[in-house]
């Protein structure tokens, strides 16, 4: 990924050391529609980069699914950041995407966790020692289908029924436990980990063999030159860094 980066410097060395108007005077707006397991992450990321670059990000957060709903029927984004791949690879076929410009950003990691700071096992699981466990519904989402796999790793997946309440998207997961209306969840790992600080609670990594990885992919929606600058920068050295930094891997 060492072009893109080198596209990003370079369109600040090109000012510096030629004296011509700064990046501020040519700033740009855009705006992007991201994953709510995203967009904690992309705020630090968007600082960083109007920092440097003088543009102007508009951050929309959602669920996938409505963002996805909002760009077929002509949604005025720039960017689309999805929590999974078969979202942006279906608004590519359907030319609703710049060509070329679909790339994997991130990869997500599945987290069992309890807002209560209770030991969390596979045991747990096994066990049934909760009342309800949330997860997202694996029809909608790539979250639900990897919670799913997981459960199934372990046999849990068929006895655990009547203990499953389903979200329709994986920040509706997490509001199912922050909120006490379950006393667990499998969620992104993200969305407890912000850089230095931890989420309140208890958690348990999910080994990452248990389930197919949850890969993120992101789409240049319009010709608009600074979203496909934020999208130079986000395959940078210093973004994968501030990824990684917020649980995600990086490709």
């Amino acid at each position: 990924m060492a072009f893109p980066q080198f596209r990003y410097l370079l369109f600040h060395a090109f000012f510096a050391t030629c004296g011509l108007a700064s990046p501020t005077l040519l700033a740009g707006q855009f705006a992007i529609a991201v994953a709510n397991d995203f967009d904690f992450t992309l705020e630090e990321l968007t600082r960083e980069f109007e920092r440097y670059s003088g543009h102007e990000v508009t951050i929309v957060p959602g669920p996938s699914s409505r963002h996805y709903g909002q760009i077929i029927n002509g949604a005025g984004y720039d960017i689309f950041l999805s929590d999974d791949s078969t979202r942006p690879e279906i608004l590519e076929r359907e030319n609703k995407t710049i060509p070329g410009s679909r790339f994997t950003y991130a990869f997500s990691r599945l987290v069992l966790w309890s807002v209560d700071n209770r030991p969390l096992s596979p045991e747990v699981l096994r066990e049934k020692n909760f009342h309800l466990l949330a997860l997202t519904n694996p029809r909608l989402s790539a979250y639900g289908r990897a919670a799913q796999e997981a459960l199934e790793t372990l046999s849990a997946w068929d006895s655990l029924q009547d203990k499953l309440l389903f979200g329709e998207n994986v920040g509706q997961t997490y509001q199912f436990a922050i909120s006490g209306d379950a006393d667990l969840a499998l969620i992104a790992f993200s969305q407890i980990v912000y850089g230095q600080y931890m989420q309140a609670g208890s958690y348990w990594l999910i080994p990452e063999a248990w389930y197919t990885p949850i890969e993120q992919q992101g789409v240049l929606l319009t010709e608009n030159p600074a979203a496909r600058e934020f999208l130079d920068y986000l395959q940078s050295d210093q973004a994968r860094q501030i990824i990684q930094g917020n649980g995600f891997s990086v490709p």
